[in-house]
């Protein structure tokens, strides 16, 4: 078992055991999220199956819809009803301090998408998530060894929400890792599919109408690339030739790599993420220390692992 699993699980044991230690009040615990996607419906599903460990645990979790107006309504109501902490999944990294400011002294945990480290103290501002380069390194990893032999790659890239922390540490962590790995990379599409499906699809289409050659498709989350292979089979091209890879883990997504349409994705831990995220935030509503950043890693997933997720 690797370390950061034992460190995962370890935080999941202190989080069930250290539920007698809140038998004396109710904490309430307002949750925002950028929207409900495949990923972040199962990390609020972890954090409220995590919150039902406690009896005395009051969880409201609520969607902004991608509207970051919503989400700081959202946060204002949490605060105005004086609750004890707020779990953010960002709409918008850039808003990260007016969000701290609408929580008005309350601590604050973001998960998923990371803010600025300048904002995050340990003590009422802390973050959750797994480090957003790695999972672009392990599919650079993949393709490397998929393409062993050749020194060109042209590639598609569908890229998540512009501006965000994974968006450009997924995409320069794939890029980096093929270059240093000896590939000359020629850029045939890219662009930004927002993390969504059809949005991918419908752009993957557009771009086979073209006629333009490609060698591999490369998402940043697995709605995109479950929309790119849409399009491709639609085609009826070769996913075994030109392969398609994601990040997440999603349900929808082992499937693909098991039938073999998804050459490999990268597991996201939303059952880690949530479970931690609201260990941190119960223990800086106590006025505990925690730590600044809470981290779980991401794991390559394949058609010879996929059974085991």
């Amino acid at each position: 078992m690797s370390i950061g699993k034992k460190l995962i699980l370890a935080v999941i044991a202190l989080t069930l055991v250290a539920g007698t230690a809140f038998a004396q009040k109710t904490y309430r615990i307002g949750v925002t999220l950028y929207d409900r996607d495949q990923f972040i419906s199962s990390l609020e599903q972890a954090i409220l199956e995590a919150a039902k460990k406690y009896p005395n645990i009051v969880v409201d979790s609520q969607d902004a819809k991608q509207d970051v107006n919503q989400q700081m309504a959202q946060v204002d109501v949490f605060a105005t009803k004086k609750y004890d902490a707020v779990i953010v999944n960002l709409i918008n990294t850039d808003t990260v301090e007016t969000i701290i400011q609408r929580a008005r002294g309350i601590p604050v945990i973001f998960v998923n998408r990371r803010p600025r480290d300048a904002v995050i103290d340990g003590v009422k501002t802390a973050y959750v998530g797994s480090q957003e380069y790695d999972a672009g390194r392990m599919q650079g990893e993949f393709l490397a060894k998929f393409f062993k032999g050749k020194t060109e790659l042209r590639y598609v890239l569908f890229m998540g929400q512009l501006g965000l922390e994974n968006t450009n540490e997924r995409t320069r962590g794939v890029k980096e890792t093929l270059e240093k790995a000896g590939f000359k990379l020629v850029k045939v599409y890219e662009d930004t599919a927002e993390w969504d499906r059809w949005k991918a699809m419908n752009q993957m289409q557009q771009l086979l109408g073209t006629g333009k050659q490609f060698d591999v498709v490369i998402c940043n989350n697995d709605e995109m690339a479950l929309g790119a292979i849409e399009a491709m089979k639609a085609l009826k091209m070769d996913l075994k030739k030109i392969p398609v890879v994601g990040i997440d883990a999603t349900p929808p997504a082992k499937e693909a790599v098991k039938k073999g349409e998804m050459a490999m994705t990268v597991f996201q831990n939303a059952k880690a993420q949530g479970a931690v995220a609201l260990d941190f935030a119960l223990k800086a509503a106590q006025g505990q220390k925690i730590e600044k950043f809470g981290w779980v890693p991401f794991e390559p997933v394949t058609i010879e692992n996929v059974a085991k997720y």
